[in-house]
């Protein structure tokens, strides 16, 4: 994460401690469906997992004056939703396997989730940034369609594709600078 998505956290987090509510919106924007997305994984239900997330932010509002926000936004509701998921388990005594591990093996679960779901959570920011069109066709070509489909999906030359594309991705080596090789790992997985 850069300083400077790290300090626009920060700043949120303060900006909500003082009501700020569009503050509060962006910050849920940010982060809910990636809280989401580790949450199903580790509660292995989407509704469940919907719910918890819900709960964390509503929580967060209503609590905002007396948090001390020690950690970034990021490790903040992170944290937060890894303790709530882990919380629900244990109330239902349905603990993931790796319970058996002991909190270790917990911590090394959450951790891989963790990383995965941050990361694609940046490359997709990344890519939201880019022109409209170059975004889609980068998004199709995430999910493994090759540049002959995402012409007729799109409507427009397998030329016009290929260009955009390598503008896109182009463009996207400079704005994801050292993670620019995971967005290399999640097109070659899917293709």
């Amino acid at each position: 994460m850069s300083d400077s998505d790290q300090n626009n956290g920060d700043e949120l987090l303060e900006s909500i401690r003082q009501g700020n509510i569009d503050a509060y919106e962006m910050l849920f924007k940010k982060y809910y469906l990636s809280m989401c997305m580790i949450a199903r994984r580790i509660v292995e239900d989407e509704d469940v997992a919907k719910d918890l997330v819900q709960e964390i932010f509503i929580r967060l509002w209503e609590k905002r004056e007396t948090y001390d926000f020690r950690e970034t936004a990021d490790i903040f509701l992170y944290v937060s939703v890894r303790n709530k998921c882990f919380d629900y388990l244990r109330s239902r005594k349905n603990l993931p396997l790796q319970e058996g591990l002991g909190a270790a093996g917990n911590e090394y679960f959450f951790r891989d989730i963790l990383i995965e779901e941050e990361t694609y959570r940046i490359v997709m920011e990344a890519i939201d940034a880019l022109p409209a069109q170059s975004g889609r066709i980068i998004k199709l070509s995430l999910e493994g369609k090759q540049n002959k489909e995402i012409s007729e999906n799109l409507g427009i030359s397998v030329n016009t594709v290929k260009s955009l594309k390598y503008k896109a991705m182009d463009t996207l080596r400079m704005l994801l600078k050292d993670y620019f090789y995971l967005l290399l790992v999640f097109l070659a997985e899917n293709n």
